[in-house]
């Protein structure tokens, strides 16, 4: 069945691609609804996928009970709609959700790679399904409902098929009985609703509509001018596309009515509801939940229709605002399970039911629990493992044997040199964290008067041998180095640069990104692996690994940066060969080239920016530092900001407080005003570290 679904999926993708390009509201988030999002999270983390804002409420209590329970895993929450755009949910980023075509979603999964899915409801993509299964990532629903489709599903034997491996948790008994899995209570309940934004004009009760059709508004309309004295009624039409056509309904009918935007005065505040409206179009996406508070009553739409089945009264019922409905709410059992409900049977019942939930006052809200009971029980989903690296480019598998060759071929390091030589490498290009580990081993020789000689990646042309200078004359890295007070040598010609090292006093040379270098002869080989991406996404030219894992059997260190030591890389270590595990911790902030603490920072939202190889590791580490970032901007690896990034960049800190990496603060002139967070690589007490101390301790050049 998925491989048929697949089949006429991919046939008519190019109508499905044209759609989104041409759509206005799917243009939105094109590039990730495509497969390709600029991801702001390491890989492992919990992909949640919550498609509108109803789910979005759902989504948010779950995800702070994840916060609660592993407050080190990251969240990425997708989105369908775009009215859900910038909704809070708590994740540490949100963008548009894969469409279900195998490249797109399967090329978002490889880039991404997910521990989990976390499915909000009832969207289950086929094609999603699949892919997920295919890589062994788990895939969880929870406050899990019943819809028509997946009844049609079960009535034409496909459901079982369809579903295969997913963990269902509901929100009510019979929901968990029909799907086959737990019962834990509505997540929604658990929601923080938004402050009410607008004011109610006095001594006039208030029935708020929310999520209503086209069959309800003309029901609730004359319901409330039957009533004595007649409510404000507020319409919140469950479809943005509607909130015209509710408009010219409304003024068609002869009801004194207003549109919500037309009570916003910028910089004055909002004025309040005028006596005179008897209609107020809620014509604004996320202001709805924080309305039922302050509202006498409330409605749930949908409830006049049978194929909607009713929408949740979730909202209002954590509110504590008397509810009132139609006779249809089989589309959410378990959310109206419990409730003590206002219903009207017919159309001509609804004035009495509104004139009994206006009566009936506030009502008590329960303690819940649902959130931090689903994720006890999906906790095995949360904590299965990182998927592994697939390969990025494997349509350029035939050009591997044609690099490997060139590896084969290039000479072994052979020269020596009159100083002790460390060679710090990496299995892949950018992103290891090389330059880091150079620094490290640079303080831990600070006795020896060290010099980190590099090449200088994306100096200014020139050969040559430079020893000071801003970033385009020493390159980015070594730049960075330099303002952190060590001696620093940029050398295409690795055998110059050392021995410009030792004429200046340098006792010891670390070469930074060495691995792959054919001149100059190590007396210690330490190389670099990011337990995150350990294989790069595969071999020059599908990835980014630019040497055979055979050439791990060279180093006496093993340096892993973010993790253990992955599996696939053990064979292929020498023996006795020491591993040492590290982490990167937050020292500090770099600004106008003083050093000052963490607290430093101003109490205001932040935009961060990053132009190296693994941009997410740093976001992932501002949010740990409990940052509000407002925005993020992603740059190429040793990106040269011209002067457009700097007008940019200046905008930003009209209103925001402006952090970057410390490597890219090295490209930027002194006076820009960002803040850069100063990083230290912290190595894992223990047996492999002491042996490296005594490895440094005891270094010696040639005789």
């Amino acid at each position: 069945m998925i491989l048929v679904y697949e089949l006429l999926v991919t046939l008519a993708a190019p109508l499905v691609l044209l759609g989104v390009l041409l759509h206005p509201r799917l243009r939105r988030g094109a590039r990730e609804r495509l497969g390709f999002p600029e991801a702001e999270v390491e890989p492992g983390a919990v992909w949640v996928h919550a498609a509108s804002l109803g789910e979005g409420r759902a989504a948010a209590a779950f995800i702070a009970a994840v916060r609660a329970a592993e407050p080190e895993l990251g969240v990425l929450r997708t989105w369908t709609s775009a009215t859900a755009a910038g909704q809070e949910t708590g994740a540490d980023q949100s963008v548009a959700a894969p469409l279900d075509l195998p490249f797109c979603v399967g090329a978002w999964l490889d880039r991404v790679r997910p521990r989990c899915l976390v499915l909000v409801e009832a969207e289950l993509w086929p094609g999603w399904l699949a892919a997920c299964r295919r890589r062994s990532i788990p895939v969880v629903v929870v406050n899990a409902r019943v819809g028509p489709g997946a009844r049609r599903l079960r009535a034409l034997g496909l459901w079982d098929l369809l579903v295969r491996g997913v963990v269902f948790v509901a929100p009510d008994a019979p929901t968990a009985a029909w799907l086959g899995g737990s019962v834990t209570g509505d997540l929604k309940a658990e929601a923080t609703l938004p402050p009410p934004a607008v004011r109610w004009p006095a001594g006039r009760p208030v029935v708020v509509a929310g999520s209503t059709h086209a069959v309800d508004e003309p029901l609730l309309v004359d319901a409330c001018a039957a009533l004595s004295p007649r409510p404000l009624l507020v319409l919140a039409p469950r479809d943005p596309a509607r909130f015209a056509e509710v408009g010219r309904a409304l003024a068609g009918a002869g009801v004194a009515w207003l549109a919500r935007s037309a009570l916003r005065r910028p910089g004055q505040g909002d004025r309040a509801v005028p006596a005179e409206v008897d209609v107020l179009l809620l014509d604004s996406v996320g202001e709805l939940g924080g309305l039922y508070a302050p509202g006498d009553a409330a409605f749930v739409g949908g409830t006049f229709s049978r194929e909607v089945g009713g929408h949740s009264p979730s909202e209002p019922r954590a509110a504590g605002t008397p509810v009132v409905a139609g006779p249809w709410t089989h589309a959410n059992p378990g959310a109206w399970e419990g409730l003590r409900a206002f219903h009207a049977m017919t159309p001509e019942g609804l004035p009495a039911a509104l004139t009994a939930a206006l009566a009936a006052g506030r009502q008590p809200v329960g303690v819940a629990a649902a959130a931090a009971a689903t994720v006890e029980l999906v906790a095995p989903a949360l904590q299965a493992p990182t998927p592994a690296e697939p390969w990025l480019r494997w349509w350029l598998a035939p050009l591997v044997p044609v690099w490997a060759l060139g590896v084969a071929l290039r000479p072994r390091p052979e020269a020596r040199v009159r100083l002790p030589v460390v060679s710090v490498g990496a299995l892949t290009a950018g992103g290891a964290g090389k330059t880091p580990v150079a620094a490290w081993l640079a303080g831990r020789l600070a006795g020896r008067s060290p010099a980190v000689v590099a090449r200088g990646y994306g100096r200014d042309a020139g050969g040559g041998v430079r020893t000071e200078g801003e970033a385009s004359q020493l390159g980015d890295e070594l730049a960075m180095l330099a303002r952190r007070g060590l001696t620093v040598v940029s050398a295409p010609d690795r055998t110059a640069g050392v021995e410009a090292a030792a004429r200046a006093g340098a006792g010891v040379a670390i070469l930074d990104d060495a691995l792959q270098n054919g001149s100059v002869a190590a007396d210690l080989e330490v190389v670099v692996v990011d337990a995150r991406w350990p294989e790069g996404g595969g071999p020059i030219p599908v990835g980014t690994r630019r040497v055979p894992l055979s050439w791990l059997g060279r180093a006496q260190v093993v340096w892993v940066n973010h993790g253990p030591l992955p599996a696939v890389l053990r064979p292929h270590l020498r023996t006795g060969a020491l591993v040492v595990e590290a982490a990167y911790r937050p020292v500090g902030w770099l600004r106008h080239g003083r050093r000052l603490p963490l607290d430093a920072l101003p109490a205001r939202r932040v935009a961060a920016f990053a132009g190296i190889a693994r941009p997410e590791g740093f976001f992932a580490l501002l949010r740990r530092l409990g940052l509000d970032l407002a925005h993020t901007g992603v740059f190429p690896d040793h990106h040269r900001f011209g002067w457009s990034d700097l007008q940019g960049i200046e905008a930003w800190q009209d209103e925001y407080v402006v952090v970057t990496t410390e490597k890219d603060a090295a490209r930027l002139p002194p006076d820009a005003g960002v803040w850069a967070l100063l990083v230290e690589v912290v190595p894992t007490p223990g047996a492999p570290l002491d042996a490296l101390q005594a490895l440094l301790e005891g270094l010696r050049g040639p005789a």
